[in-house]
Parts: structure tokens; C-alpha cells; sequence
């Protein structure tokens, strides 16, 4: 996993691949700039999957970019996203992809199309948590049903599990689970 920070509103991309070459996944391409086409091709990947949290700007003003450059497969709970077609993700979904095993699970709260990836021991949580709080939604409501969500979908893993946030630095599931401050 190469965690790649994006200036453009501060936000984290993830580029993941399982070998050291070919098909690779990208998380959340807020930006597709140069850096980020040179460490891919530096590594001989080629970016197969785009999996997106949610369709923030912030999280998807890289898409138009990248497309023109690898024809990837985007997954998202919304259907299309700068013009372009995604598989929509709308419910718990296990996908096989880049030779990884991935599971979606949608988180609404933050937003509508909220979901976090799982892979292996590893979370990646979009806006929906961050080290020590969770991600912002449209009122009490939203986030009263955000938190039971993640303590239902999330808290209940066992193991250990590093979290990669939309913002901020990684964290662990231990660590939200004795500090994080909203839930």
C-alpha cells in the first residue's frame, strides 16, 4: 500500500497492490498528477480498479485523468461519476479484484454513498472515520445513525486492523475503539 497525500484539500489517495508489477487498485484519487503517474509506472502498475468511499470532489477530481490514461473499473454506490459509469455498490459485496480479495461495505452517514473497503487486516474509511472522530454529516440524525452503523459493521471486527482515512493520518481499530470521540 503507498499512501499518496493529495494537496488539493488535503486528502489521502491509496494506491494498493498485492505483487510488485500489473494490475493495481486506487482509492479515492482526489487529484491524478504527475507524482501519482510516476510512482505507478516506476512500479510497472497498471491501475485496474478505482474504489471510491464516496463522491465527494475532493475524493474523485482525479477520475477524468486517469480514465484517459487506463480504462480502470470504478466502483462506487453512485452510478456514474464524472461522466463515468461505475459498478454500483449497494450492499455488503465481496469483490475479487487486481487479484485481492475486497469487501465493500456501505457506511451511509458522512454522505448518502458512504462505504469502507475492507482488505486483509487493513480499512479503508473515507471520511466516514478518521483518527479520533468520525466525518461530518447533515445533522444529529445522520450521525446518531452513523455511529450505530460503525459500531455495528466496524467495531464488531476482531483482529488487529490499521485504518487509512480520506484525512489525517492512519490509525488503528484498537485506538478508535478506546478514543475516537464521537462514537
Amino acid at each position: 500500500v503507498f499512501t499518496i497525500f493529495q494537496p488539493y484539500e488535503f486528502t489521502n489517495t491509496y494506491l494498493i497492490s498485492r505483487r510488485s508489477s500489473g494490475d493495481a487498485i486506487l482509492v479515492d484519487p482526489g487529484s491524478f498528477d504527475l507524482n501519482l503517474l510516476n510512482l505507478i509506472e516506476k512500479n510497472h502498475y497498471y491501475i485496474s480498479h478505482v474504489l471510491l468511499s464516496h463522491s465527494h470532489i475532493n475524493h474523485t477530481k482525479g477520475i477524468p485523468t486517469l480514465m484517459k490514461i487506463y480504462n480502470a473499473r470504478i466502483y462506487s454506490m453512485k452510478p456514474v461519476i464524472h461522466g463515468y459509469s461505475t459498478e454500483v455498490i449497494e450492499k455488503e459485496t465481496v469483490l475479487h479484484i487486481a487479484g485481492l480479495k475486497v469487501t465493500a461495505i456501505p457506511l451511509p452517514g458522512h454522505s448518502d454513498d458512504s462505504l469502507i473497503f475492507k482488505l486483509d487486516n487493513m480499512l479503508f474509511t473515507g471520511d466516514t472515520i478518521k483518527a479520533g472522530y468520525t466525518g461530518e454529516t447533515p445533522g444529529l440524525k445522520e450521525q446518531h445513525a452513523m455511529t450505530a452503523l460503525i459500531r455495528k459493521k466496524i467495531f464488531k471486527l476482531t483482529g488487529e486492523y490499521l485504518l487509512f482515512p480520506g484525512h489525517g493520518a492512519p490509525t488503528t481499530l484498537a485506538a478508535e475503539k478506546k478514543s475516537n470521540l464521537l462514537i
